[in-house]
């Protein structure tokens, strides 16, 4: 892990995110992170809450940078106040600590020769990016990444190990008397800027038009998205979702772990799906819906807040 000064994080912290920070900073290296019920020498930790305990402790040990929310109490530590400590203490992490990929080709990788891919790109061991396929810049492909064909994938993107782009959805036609037959999918997919996809994650291409996923979503473990979904911003699928095809969900939506949604839905903005829901019906803006079939257990506000 990389080293930095509380100086460099608590002026980063100030001019990205609005941060409070000490009149007079404390001269001292950070080497790593701790969480805040056991904190560290030389390391950053957060805390939604604040008690005189954990100041006490912090304060003991010297040399910790504490990330708190801003009605904290003032204390004699290294602080930084924000109005959200998880949020800025993994945008600091992110930009000074975590360990940074290198932007490159692993030597097993095979990449056809009509792949787009920016000079940034990092691809690792054993990826497998097809004909048609496009990678914007920044973007991390971890180990055993597979991107079939017609594939557009956008900025700042991290598709997590065995991640799978592209393959043809579960299109099927009966025709009586006759076996049946699978239709191709022609439209491939489309991802936005910023979008992470966990590991074991396969989205779908598009029958016709591409299934697309739009900036700064976020894909848990062992989601599958199918052909024709087309899902909004910031939208959040935890593990083993299950999205049929021609689905729209909005922006900002949560769905919740083993939640399932039927073909032809709409999932309208800033919803969530409780855990093991299954939907079988349109899901309006800002509800929670929970339940075998899902329904509707409370109304939200636009910031999410119960009304």
């Amino acid at each position: 892990m990389s080293s930095v000064s509380f100086a460099d994080i608590a002026h980063f912290a100030q001019d990205e995110l609005s941060a409070v920070i000490p009149s007079i900073l404390p001269q001292f290296e950070i080497t790593g992170v701790a969480p805040s019920s056991a904190p560290q020498y030389g390391c950053l930790t957060f805390a939604k809450k604040v008690d005189a305990d954990l100041l006490s402790r912090v304060a003991a040990l010297g040399h910790v940078a504490l990330i708190m929310p801003l009605d904290a109490p003032d204390a004699d530590v290294p602080f930084i106040k924000v109005e959200n400590p998880r949020f800025t203490f993994a945008k600091i992490v992110d930009r000074f600590l975590a360990p940074k990929p290198v932007p490159g080709m692993h030597p097993t990788a095979i990449v056809d020769d009509t792949a787009e891919i920016d000079p940034t790109v990092s691809i690792g061991p054993y990826c497998v990016i097809g004909p048609g396929c496009k990678i914007g810049a920044r973007t991390v492909l971890m180990s055993h990444v597979t991107m079939t064909r017609n594939v557009t994938v956008g900025q700042d993107c991290v598709l997590w190990s065995q991640t799978v782009l592209g393959d043809d959805g579960f299109g099927v036609e009966r025709s009586p008397g006759k076996l049946q037959r699978h239709l191709p999918h022609l439209g491939g997919v489309v991802l936005g800027n910023g979008i992470h996809i966990g590991t074991k994650s396969t989205v779908a291409a598009g029958t016709i038009e591409p299934t697309r996923i739009g900036d700064g979503t976020m894909l848990d473990n062992h989601v599958h998205v199918a052909h024709n979904v087309k899902i909004g911003r910031n939208c959040q699928l935890t593990a083993c979702v299950e999205l049929s095809g021609s689905i729209t969900i909005g922006d900002d939506v949560t769905l919740g772990p083993n939640s399932s949604v039927i073909q032809k839905i709409e999932i309208g903005d800033n919803s969530v799906l409780g855990i093991g829901s299954v939907v079988t019906k349109p899901v309006p803006a800002n509800v929670v819906v929970a339940g075998v079939p899902a329904r509707v257990l409370r109304h939200l506000t636009k910031q999410g807040e119960d009304k």
